[in-house]
């Protein structure tokens, strides 16, 4: 499918926001070019205002933010976007940036979103873009995998060993855990084992672990090198949950509530398109990442994205990080998701 023009044909000479030159345009065209102006007694048309708005996106899952961008999806929505990228530091950061008002709405991974809010942060969630889709067709690109020649065939052969997750309380662990409990397996048979993704296939090369939950090109190239999987992820053990998701501060969504509904249009119109256009997903990542060309246009999975949430995915997800500790028992999702965005 061809891309849509980022701008318009008539457009691109025009020194008004695309916004007001369609208004005039039409009324203009409605009105002929011998009708006085003033003498039909009727309201002088109004024209929205632009509203300019700074989006911080992340570093993975990037498209639907890129494309709304580019194709003028956000633009037609009414907001001059002056599109980012988060900084380092890492959730905390970009939390803090939102609430010093130096970004609008911003990317992040949902249980960091989560974290910040039960820390009583004064930031929400105001839309979504990855959640884990159990209908999604094709392999899961996250799982638990072990190296070659592991007697670990399934979640049972887990009592008694180590597992290495990215990062403790993070998705890949909350899952783990969701997975163990519906294995009937006692989380006091296994131990955690905290480490940073990339060293997570070496860990287990080399016997510091037992098994892995690791994800992405991670993953598929473990698999290549001999792995096995055991467990095929967030989609399995977590239904629906939330992984990245978009964020705003709270006073920003209280002030602001126009703009951040004309963000969920513009987005909204920009998932749509990534998900029907494959080839131009591919062409993002190519040129906002780092990943290498061929994973990109051949191995790497497209997950259907949507800026919808299911609330089932969010109550298992806080049920398992309450059982960790992770959060307070009374936090809910209406404390998390902002009303315009449930």
């Amino acid at each position: 499918m061809e891309p849509r023009r980022p701008l318009r044909y008539w457009r691109k000479t025009a020194v008004v926001t695309a916004t007001a030159l369609a208004l005039t345009m039409v009324f203009a065209g409605c009105a002929g070019p011998s009708t006085p102006t003033g003498t039909s007694g009727a309201p002088e048309p109004e024209v929205p205002e632009v509203i300019p708005m700074t989006v911080a996106r992340g570093a993975v899952t990037i498209e639907n933010s890129i494309l709304a961008h580019e194709q003028g999806f956000f633009e037609e929505a009414g907001l001059d976007v002056d599109l980012q990228v988060t900084g380092g530091g890492g959730g905390a950061a970009t939390n803090s940036a939102l609430i010093a008002g130096e970004m609008d709405i911003a990317a992040t991974d949902a249980v960091t979103a989560v974290r910040a809010i039960n820390e009583n942060m004064p930031i929400v969630v105001v839309a979504g873009t990855k959640s884990a889709d159990p209908n999604q067709e094709g392999d899961a690109s996250d799982g638990l995998i072990v190296p070659p020649g592991s007697p670990i065939a399934d979640w049972s052969d887990l009592r008694g060993k180590k597992i290495g997750v990215p990062e403790l309380g993070g998705l890949p662990h909350l899952t783990v855990v969701a997975a163990l409990e519906e294995n009937d397996i006692p989380l006091s048979e296994v131990e955690f084992v905290p480490i940073p993704v990339d060293a997570l296939v070496p860990a287990a090369e080399n016997g510091q672990v037992d098994a892995i939950f690791t994800f992405s090109i991670f993953l598929l190239q473990a698999v290549d090198g001999g792995f096995t999987r055991v467990g095929t992820g967030v989609r399995e053990f977590l239904p629906y949950a939330p992984q990245v998701v978009w964020v705003a501060s709270r006073e920003y969504v209280e002030n602001n509530p126009e703009a951040v509904e004309r963000f969920l249009t513009g987005l909204g119109e920009g998932t749509e398109f990534s998900n029907e256009n494959p080839d131009e997903v591919r062409r993002v990542y190519r040129e906002n990442t780092e990943l290498p060309p061929p994973f990109i246009d051949n191995v790497m999975a497209l997950d259907v994205l949507s800026v919808e949430f299911d609330q089932k995915g969010w109550d298992r997800m806080l049920e398992i990080m309450k059982t960790l500790g992770e959060v307070r028992d009374d936090l809910t999702f209406e404390e998390l998701v902002w009303e315009g965005a449930r």
